[in-house]
């Protein structure tokens, strides 16, 4: 059913770009739960058919338990259909939210300058923005793209004074999930989504999200998260791979990694708790760092390690979930070298058959070509006199011989 046939309910209208397992199991979830008729925007034309004709999905709350929420009412649009897209954005709209992945995101700029711009030749009020992606200021990086779609003066004019661009913080572990229903999800019980406050708007409708919390110290929260529970579930992937263990579960539930990881996590959480003392104290992010674990060994999450570890360069990337910390920790001359030993890992994560990565096979053709030295001074900036460069390389080599 195409959805110029569907008829939106008199309710609220949240859009969702990206109708992946993240997007319909954690944020298409909250907001209807909110009150809000969510619409989905995703290139996928069967999961957008699925979602017109049946107009709801249940979400499999994964605790042992048999807990279904239905999720409804909700419609869909292919997200390149500038004209479906405009006619949402002459609905009751509020909010949009993304959750497509950091390489993705940039491609919502248009479909959302459509928005913008049928908003303001319609005189419609304000409407907040938040990407909730896996990325340090990922609503940032998509404002800059947006803009860039906008050469009207008049147009960036009404984006300053009507859109609320949120950075946020997102964390439910969603691993794929088996049904006969293809837009059914299976999620972990937990979930966390904290939005800055300071970058909402007052929106008609002001709806009260319950599942969103508002804050305005977002920097902590979006730290606190990457560099405990993502740093943590790559690490528990890479080694996972190195040691031969097909899923999350299995590689946490073995002593060795499992000790490894939560040294990680106790070396990154001490420069957490020296830069945000104020926020969280060393008490408080030791239960946090207990919550991690615990929910990598969920027994009814069957996550594989080579979906965890995949984009291994992306996972490298200057600020994220590997390096992040550890430049925290130099920063803070703190101890790291479990962290390293995360890095060195990373470094050898090549997949292959139906689990094949291909940012994993780029990092180990990069590292034929140019050795193992260039690589890692390339992707840290450290000199290859940097003791830490050495230590890497040292793990490196010796995990390689293993």
């Amino acid at each position: 059913m195409p959805f110029e046939a569907i008829s939106l309910p008199n309710k609220p209208v949240a859009i969702q770009f990206g109708a992946g397992n993240i997007g319909r199991g954690f944020i298409g979830a909250v907001l209807s739960q909110a009150g809000f008729h969510v619409v989905f925007a995703d290139v996928q034309v069967k999961i957008v058919n699925a979602l017109n004709e049946k107009g709801h999905y249940d979400v499999h709350i994964l605790n042992g338990d048999t807990q279904i929420e239905r999720i409804q009412p909700v419609s869909a649009v292919i997200s390149t259909d500038l004209k479906a897209i405009e006619k949402i954005a002459r609905e009751p709209l509020s909010i949009i939210t993304t959750a497509v992945g950091p390489n993705i995101l940039p491609r919502l700029a248009k479909p959302i300058a459509q928005i913008i711009r049928t908003r303001k030749e319609e005189g419609m009020g304000p409407i907040n923005i938040v990407a909730c992606e896996n990325l340090q200021n990922a609503t940032d990086k998509l404002r800059e793209a947006i803009e860039s779609e906008l050469s009207d003066e008049q147009e960036r004019l009404y984006l300053q004074d009507n859109i609320g661009f949120a950075i946020c913080s997102v964390d439910r572990i969603v691993p794929p999930f088996s049904s006969e229903n293809i837009l059914d999800v299976g999620v972990e019980p937990f979930f966390e989504w904290t939005v800055d406050s300071n970058s909402l708007k007052k929106t008609d409708p002001d709806v009260v999200i319950d599942g969103m919390h508002a804050t305005n110290n977002l920097d902590a929260y979006v730290q606190r998260k990457l560099f405990t529970l993502n740093t943590g579930h790559a690490i528990t992937a890479y080694l996972g791979f190195l040691d031969k263990k097909d899923t999350i579960l299995d590689a946490i539930s073995d002593d060795s990694i499992h000790n490894v990881v939560s040294k990680a996590l106790h070396e990154s959480g001490a420069a957490l708790i020296a830069k945000h003392h104020s926020f969280f104290s060393k008490e408080q992010h030791e239960d946090y760092i207990k919550k991690i674990l615990k929910r990598f060994s969920n027994h009814n999450l069957k996550d594989e390690v080579s979906r965890v570890g995949r984009e291994p360069l992306r996972k490298l990337r200057r600020g994220d979930r590997l390096l992040g910390p550890v430049e925290m920790c130099r920063e803070r001359n703190l101890e790291h070298d479990t962290l390293l030993l995360g890095i060195s890992a990373a470094l050898l994560f090549h997949p292959t058959g139906v689990h094949e990565d291909e940012e994993a096979n780029e990092l180990q053709d990069r590292i034929r070509r140019e050795g193992i030295e260039a690589v890692v001074s390339d992707l840290t900036g450290w000199e290859k006199e940097d003791e830490d460069l050495r230590k890497v390389i040292r793990e490196y080599s010796r995990m390689k011989k293993d």
